[in-house]
Protein backbone atom coordinates (compact mmCIF):
# COMPACT_ATOMS: atom_id res chain seq x y z
CA UNK A 1 0.00 0.00 0.00
CA UNK A 2 1.46 3.11 -0.75
CA UNK A 3 2.66 5.74 2.26
CA UNK A 4 0.31 8.65 1.52
CA UNK A 5 -2.79 6.32 1.51
CA UNK A 6 -1.19 4.83 5.06
CA UNK A 7 -0.82 9.09 6.34
CA UNK A 8 -4.67 9.87 4.74
CA UNK A 9 -6.67 8.69 7.94
CA UNK A 10 -4.41 10.83 10.61
CA UNK A 11 -4.83 13.58 7.93
CA UNK A 12 -8.33 13.23 8.39
CA UNK A 13 -8.65 12.61 11.83
CA UNK A 14 -6.35 16.04 11.93
CA UNK A 15 -8.59 18.07 10.20
CA UNK A 16 -11.41 16.60 12.54
CA UNK A 17 -10.21 17.48 15.47
CA UNK A 18 -8.78 21.42 14.45
CA UNK A 19 -12.36 22.54 14.21
CA UNK A 20 -13.39 20.55 18.16
CA UNK A 21 -9.69 22.83 19.60
CA UNK A 22 -11.16 26.10 17.67
CA UNK A 23 -15.04 25.88 19.91
CA UNK A 24 -13.03 24.69 23.02
CA UNK A 25 -10.25 28.18 22.79
CA UNK A 26 -13.71 29.82 21.73
CA UNK A 27 -15.39 28.50 24.89
CA UNK A 28 -12.28 29.37 26.84
CA UNK A 29 -11.63 32.30 25.85
CA UNK A 30 -15.46 33.45 26.60
CA UNK A 31 -15.15 32.04 30.06
CA UNK A 32 -12.10 33.96 30.78
CA UNK A 33 -13.89 37.45 29.24
CA UNK A 34 -17.29 36.03 32.33
CA UNK A 35 -14.33 36.01 34.86
CA UNK A 36 -12.74 39.43 33.82
CA UNK A 37 -9.55 38.21 33.01
CA UNK A 38 -9.50 40.23 30.20
CA UNK A 39 -5.49 39.77 29.12
CA UNK A 40 -6.37 35.91 29.21
CA UNK A 41 -9.49 36.17 27.43
CA UNK A 42 -7.36 38.40 24.94
CA UNK A 43 -4.84 36.00 24.56
CA UNK A 44 -7.27 32.73 24.22
CA UNK A 45 -9.26 34.60 21.47
CA UNK A 46 -6.35 35.69 19.43
CA UNK A 47 -5.06 32.38 19.24
CA UNK A 48 -9.04 31.14 18.44
CA UNK A 49 -8.95 33.74 15.51
CA UNK A 50 -5.96 32.36 14.42
CA UNK A 51 -7.15 28.95 14.05
CA UNK A 52 -10.57 29.85 12.30
CA UNK A 53 -8.14 31.79 10.11
CA UNK A 54 -6.47 28.67 9.16
CA UNK A 55 -9.65 27.17 8.46
CA UNK A 56 -10.88 29.93 6.42
CA UNK A 57 -13.82 30.31 8.99
CA UNK A 58 -14.49 34.06 8.81
CA UNK A 59 -17.35 34.11 11.34
CA UNK A 60 -15.57 32.68 14.27
CA UNK A 61 -12.47 34.74 13.30
CA UNK A 62 -14.75 37.87 13.41
CA UNK A 63 -16.34 36.91 16.89
CA UNK A 64 -12.59 36.52 18.31
CA UNK A 65 -11.28 39.58 16.38
CA UNK A 66 -13.88 41.60 17.83
CA UNK A 67 -13.40 40.18 21.56
CA UNK A 68 -9.58 41.03 21.44
CA UNK A 69 -10.66 44.62 20.50
CA UNK A 70 -13.32 44.40 23.87
CA UNK A 71 -10.64 42.85 26.23
CA UNK A 72 -8.14 45.36 24.87
CA UNK A 73 -10.28 48.14 25.61
CA UNK A 74 -11.62 46.96 29.31
CA UNK A 75 -7.55 46.92 29.60
CA UNK A 76 -7.50 50.59 28.82
CA UNK A 77 -5.42 50.13 25.72
CA UNK A 78 -7.65 52.02 23.87
CA UNK A 79 -5.20 52.22 21.06
CA UNK A 80 -4.95 49.02 20.53
CA UNK A 81 -8.35 48.44 20.65
CA UNK A 82 -8.83 50.66 18.02
CA UNK A 83 -6.67 49.13 15.44
CA UNK A 84 -8.19 45.92 16.06
CA UNK A 85 -11.53 47.49 15.34
CA UNK A 86 -10.07 49.09 12.46
CA UNK A 87 -9.35 45.91 11.03
CA UNK A 88 -12.77 44.55 11.44
CA UNK A 89 -14.29 47.72 9.37
CA UNK A 90 -12.71 46.40 6.96
CA UNK A 91 -13.24 42.89 6.56
CA UNK A 92 -15.62 41.91 4.22
CA UNK A 93 -18.14 40.14 6.99
CA UNK A 94 -18.66 43.49 8.55
CA UNK A 95 -20.03 44.79 5.16
CA UNK A 96 -22.86 41.88 4.68
CA UNK A 97 -24.59 43.00 7.82
CA UNK A 98 -25.53 46.15 9.52
CA UNK A 99 -25.78 44.80 12.82
CA UNK A 100 -22.09 43.58 12.44
CA UNK A 101 -21.47 47.17 11.31
CA UNK A 102 -22.83 49.09 14.06
CA UNK A 103 -21.16 46.64 16.72
CA UNK A 104 -17.45 47.63 15.49
CA UNK A 105 -18.33 51.70 14.98
CA UNK A 106 -19.67 51.68 18.80
CA UNK A 107 -16.89 49.58 19.66
CA UNK A 108 -14.58 51.54 18.18
CA UNK A 109 -16.19 54.96 19.00
CA UNK A 110 -15.94 53.84 22.55
CA UNK A 111 -12.09 53.57 22.12
CA UNK A 112 -11.44 56.83 20.32
CA UNK A 113 -13.09 58.41 23.11
CA UNK A 114 -11.22 56.22 25.87
CA UNK A 115 -8.11 57.95 23.85
CA UNK A 116 -9.22 61.28 24.18
CA UNK A 117 -9.92 61.63 20.15
CA UNK A 118 -13.58 62.70 20.52
CA UNK A 119 -14.15 64.26 17.03
CA UNK A 120 -13.40 60.84 15.52
CA UNK A 121 -16.07 59.26 18.73
CA UNK A 122 -18.53 61.30 17.55
CA UNK A 123 -18.51 60.80 13.97
CA UNK A 124 -18.11 56.63 13.99
CA UNK A 125 -20.93 56.99 16.77
CA UNK A 126 -23.46 58.70 14.67
CA UNK A 127 -22.68 56.89 12.26
CA UNK A 128 -23.65 53.41 14.03
CA UNK A 129 -26.75 55.04 15.66
CA UNK A 130 -27.80 56.07 11.99
CA UNK A 131 -27.20 52.61 10.58
CA UNK A 132 -29.42 50.72 13.54
CA UNK A 133 -31.76 53.40 13.27
CA UNK A 134 -32.41 51.83 9.76
CA UNK A 135 -32.55 48.27 10.86
CA UNK A 136 -35.35 46.44 12.24
CA UNK A 137 -35.30 44.62 15.73
CA UNK A 138 -31.89 45.96 16.32
CA UNK A 139 -33.43 47.93 19.40
CA UNK A 140 -30.27 46.98 21.76
CA UNK A 141 -27.66 47.86 19.23
CA UNK A 142 -29.22 50.86 18.36
CA UNK A 143 -29.31 52.05 22.56
CA UNK A 144 -25.93 51.00 22.89
CA UNK A 145 -24.94 53.28 19.76
CA UNK A 146 -27.11 55.57 21.26
CA UNK A 147 -24.75 55.44 24.28
CA UNK A 148 -21.61 55.94 22.50
CA UNK A 149 -22.91 59.07 20.93
CA UNK A 150 -24.25 60.46 24.08
CA UNK A 151 -20.92 60.01 25.41
CA UNK A 152 -18.70 61.15 23.03
CA UNK A 153 -20.65 64.29 22.50
CA UNK A 154 -20.68 65.33 26.17
CA UNK A 155 -17.02 64.34 26.76
CA UNK A 156 -16.78 67.39 23.68
CA UNK A 157 -18.37 69.56 25.07
CA UNK A 158 -21.39 69.66 22.71
CA UNK A 159 -24.18 69.00 25.57
CA UNK A 160 -27.32 70.56 23.65
CA UNK A 161 -26.59 68.03 20.75
CA UNK A 162 -25.87 65.45 23.51
CA UNK A 163 -29.20 66.22 25.09
CA UNK A 164 -31.56 65.60 22.24
CA UNK A 165 -29.62 62.40 21.72
CA UNK A 166 -30.84 61.94 25.39
CA UNK A 167 -34.53 62.40 24.44
CA UNK A 168 -34.05 59.76 21.19
CA UNK A 169 -32.29 57.27 23.86
CA UNK A 170 -35.35 57.89 26.36
CA UNK A 171 -37.81 56.72 23.90
CA UNK A 172 -35.71 53.38 22.45
CA UNK A 173 -36.23 52.82 26.05
CA UNK A 174 -39.78 52.62 26.15
CA UNK A 175 -39.56 49.35 24.10
CA UNK A 176 -39.36 46.84 27.25
CA UNK A 177 -35.26 47.31 27.41
CA UNK A 178 -33.21 44.82 29.63
CA UNK A 179 -32.68 46.54 32.86
CA UNK A 180 -29.02 46.02 32.57
CA UNK A 181 -29.57 48.17 29.30
CA UNK A 182 -32.14 50.63 31.05
CA UNK A 183 -29.37 50.92 33.93
CA UNK A 184 -26.60 51.94 31.91
CA UNK A 185 -29.07 53.95 29.31
CA UNK A 186 -30.63 56.22 32.21
CA UNK A 187 -26.86 56.67 33.31
CA UNK A 188 -25.95 58.47 30.41
CA UNK A 189 -29.15 60.56 30.36
CA UNK A 190 -28.24 61.55 33.74
CA UNK A 191 -24.78 62.07 33.08
CA UNK A 192 -25.78 64.50 30.72
CA UNK A 193 -28.42 66.63 32.42
CA UNK A 194 -25.73 67.13 35.28
CA UNK A 195 -23.39 68.35 32.74
CA UNK A 196 -26.57 70.67 31.94
CA UNK A 197 -26.79 71.76 35.81
CA UNK A 198 -30.33 70.39 35.31
CA UNK A 199 -29.52 68.76 38.63
CA UNK A 200 -32.91 67.64 39.09
CA UNK A 201 -33.11 65.42 35.86
CA UNK A 202 -29.62 64.00 36.55
CA UNK A 203 -30.58 62.93 40.06
CA UNK A 204 -33.67 61.73 39.05
CA UNK A 205 -31.93 59.32 35.73
CA UNK A 206 -29.26 58.46 38.03
CA UNK A 207 -31.83 57.11 40.77
CA UNK A 208 -33.30 55.53 37.92
CA UNK A 209 -29.75 54.04 36.80
CA UNK A 210 -29.28 52.53 40.41
CA UNK A 211 -32.71 50.93 40.38
CA UNK A 212 -31.84 48.79 37.33
CA UNK A 213 -28.01 48.43 38.37
CA UNK A 214 -27.61 45.39 40.93
CA UNK A 215 -24.21 44.95 42.68
CA UNK A 216 -24.93 41.11 42.77
CA UNK A 217 -25.44 40.97 39.03
CA UNK A 218 -22.40 42.86 37.98
CA UNK A 219 -20.20 44.64 40.72
CA UNK A 220 -17.73 45.94 38.55
CA UNK A 221 -20.27 47.85 36.50
CA UNK A 222 -21.91 48.83 39.70
CA UNK A 223 -18.85 50.66 41.11
CA UNK A 224 -18.01 52.50 37.40
CA UNK A 225 -21.69 53.70 37.94
CA UNK A 226 -21.00 54.90 41.26
CA UNK A 227 -17.73 57.12 40.32
CA UNK A 228 -19.42 58.27 37.43
CA UNK A 229 -22.46 59.64 39.16
CA UNK A 230 -20.29 61.21 41.38
CA UNK A 231 -17.86 62.82 39.19
CA UNK A 232 -21.05 64.11 37.32
CA UNK A 233 -22.63 65.09 40.86
CA UNK A 234 -18.88 66.84 41.33
CA UNK A 235 -19.01 68.54 37.94
CA UNK A 236 -22.37 70.13 38.73
CA UNK A 237 -20.96 71.64 42.06
CA UNK A 238 -23.42 69.03 43.96
CA UNK A 239 -21.31 68.29 47.36
CA UNK A 240 -23.95 66.53 49.15
CA UNK A 241 -23.87 63.57 51.52
CA UNK A 242 -25.23 61.50 48.67
CA UNK A 243 -22.23 62.08 46.42
CA UNK A 244 -19.87 61.41 49.16
CA UNK A 245 -22.24 57.60 49.31
CA UNK A 246 -21.44 57.19 45.61
CA UNK A 247 -17.75 57.49 45.83
CA UNK A 248 -17.71 55.36 49.14
CA UNK A 249 -19.57 52.61 47.25
CA UNK A 250 -17.24 52.93 44.08
CA UNK A 251 -14.20 52.49 45.91
CA UNK A 252 -15.75 49.79 47.95
CA UNK A 253 -16.83 47.68 44.95
CA UNK A 254 -13.38 48.51 43.14
CA UNK A 255 -11.40 46.88 46.28
CA UNK A 256 -12.93 43.88 45.66
CA UNK A 257 -13.37 43.35 41.57
CA UNK A 258 -9.97 45.11 41.40
CA UNK A 259 -9.49 46.73 37.81
CA UNK A 260 -7.03 48.48 35.74
CA UNK A 261 -4.33 51.31 36.53
CA UNK A 262 -6.96 53.50 34.45
CA UNK A 263 -9.81 52.63 36.62
CA UNK A 264 -7.97 52.77 40.02
CA UNK A 265 -6.54 56.54 38.91
CA UNK A 266 -9.91 57.77 37.81
CA UNK A 267 -11.64 56.74 41.05
CA UNK A 268 -8.22 58.54 42.70
CA UNK A 269 -9.48 61.63 40.66
CA UNK A 270 -13.19 61.65 42.06
CA UNK A 271 -12.14 61.79 45.47
CA UNK A 272 -9.29 64.34 44.69
CA UNK A 273 -12.32 66.54 42.75
CA UNK A 274 -14.52 65.92 46.24
CA UNK A 275 -11.36 67.18 48.54
CA UNK A 276 -10.99 70.23 45.93
CA UNK A 277 -15.18 71.43 46.33
CA UNK A 278 -14.65 70.52 49.98
CA UNK A 279 -11.43 72.84 50.38
CA UNK A 280 -9.53 69.92 51.53
CA UNK A 281 -6.56 71.45 49.12
CA UNK A 282 -3.33 69.93 50.93
CA UNK A 283 -4.99 66.12 50.42
CA UNK A 284 -5.99 67.18 46.96
CA UNK A 285 -3.08 68.07 46.21
CA UNK A 286 -0.89 64.78 46.71
CA UNK A 287 -3.63 62.86 45.30
CA UNK A 288 -3.97 64.76 42.17
CA UNK A 289 -0.10 64.38 42.35
CA UNK A 290 0.08 60.57 41.81
CA UNK A 291 -2.85 61.05 39.25
CA UNK A 292 -1.05 63.38 37.27
CA UNK A 293 2.27 61.52 37.47
CA UNK A 294 0.55 58.51 35.60
CA UNK A 295 -1.55 60.73 33.17
CA UNK A 296 -0.47 58.87 30.22
CA UNK A 297 -2.64 56.43 31.30
CA UNK A 298 -5.53 58.18 30.84
CA UNK A 299 -7.39 60.00 28.05
CA UNK A 300 -6.43 63.00 26.93
CA UNK A 301 -9.21 65.09 28.47
CA UNK A 302 -9.13 63.34 31.70
CA UNK A 303 -5.59 64.19 32.11
CA UNK A 304 -6.49 67.58 31.23
CA UNK A 305 -9.14 67.41 34.32
CA UNK A 306 -6.63 66.10 36.39
CA UNK A 307 -4.25 69.03 35.60
CA UNK A 308 -7.17 71.88 35.97
CA UNK A 309 -8.09 70.65 39.70
CA UNK A 310 -4.04 70.33 40.38
CA UNK A 311 -4.20 73.85 39.14
CA UNK A 312 -7.20 74.79 41.29
CA UNK A 313 -5.53 73.25 44.36
CA UNK A 314 -2.19 74.87 43.81
CA UNK A 315 -4.06 78.16 43.48
CA UNK A 316 -6.19 78.16 46.65
CA UNK A 317 -3.27 77.70 48.43
CA UNK A 318 -1.45 80.56 46.89
CA UNK A 319 1.43 78.55 45.23
CA UNK A 320 0.81 80.39 41.88
CA UNK A 321 3.74 79.43 39.79
CA UNK A 322 2.55 75.15 40.36
CA UNK A 323 -0.93 76.91 39.74
CA UNK A 324 0.11 78.28 36.79
CA UNK A 325 1.97 75.16 35.23
CA UNK A 326 -0.86 73.16 35.86
CA UNK A 327 -3.35 75.52 34.27
CA UNK A 328 -1.37 75.76 31.34
CA UNK A 329 -0.99 71.89 30.70
CA UNK A 330 -4.66 71.78 31.47
CA UNK A 331 -5.85 74.47 28.56
CA UNK A 332 -3.26 72.46 26.03
CA UNK A 333 -4.76 68.99 26.78
CA UNK A 334 -8.49 70.21 26.74
CA UNK A 335 -7.79 71.85 23.45
CA UNK A 336 -5.76 69.06 21.81
CA UNK A 337 -9.05 66.47 22.76
CA UNK A 338 -11.56 69.47 21.40
CA UNK A 339 -13.15 70.24 25.02
CA UNK A 340 -12.89 73.84 23.96
CA UNK A 341 -15.32 75.06 26.42
CA UNK A 342 -12.99 73.42 29.01
CA UNK A 343 -10.04 75.13 27.76
CA UNK A 344 -11.44 78.49 27.87
CA UNK A 345 -12.77 77.70 31.47
CA UNK A 346 -9.12 76.92 32.16
CA UNK A 347 -7.79 80.17 30.62
CA UNK A 348 -9.92 82.13 32.09
CA UNK A 349 -8.24 80.70 35.70
CA UNK A 350 -5.30 81.39 34.19
CA UNK A 351 -6.52 84.96 33.89
CA UNK A 352 -7.07 85.59 37.47
CA UNK A 353 -4.42 83.55 38.71
CA UNK A 354 -1.74 86.17 36.69
CA UNK A 355 -4.36 88.90 37.63
CA UNK A 356 -5.31 90.13 35.05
Amino acid sequence: MPSGTLREPKVVKALQETPGEQVLLELQARSAWNQRDYELARRIAEQAAGLAADLDDDNAWWNMTFLQAECLRKQGLMNESVIVGRTLQNHPVTAQSTALAVRVATLVSFALQGCGALREAVAEARGAAAQASLAPGQQELHIEAQNALIAALADSDQLNDAWTECLVLANLLEENASKQTAGMSYWAIGNVAFLLQRVEDGTKYHRLAAENLSPTNDLDLWARFNRASAALRLAAGVVEPETLECIDRAEMASSIVGGSERDRLELALTRAHWLVLTGQFDAAIERLRAVTSQESLLATHTAAEARFLLGQAYNARHIELEALLNLEASEQLFVQSGANDRAAAARQLIHQVQGG
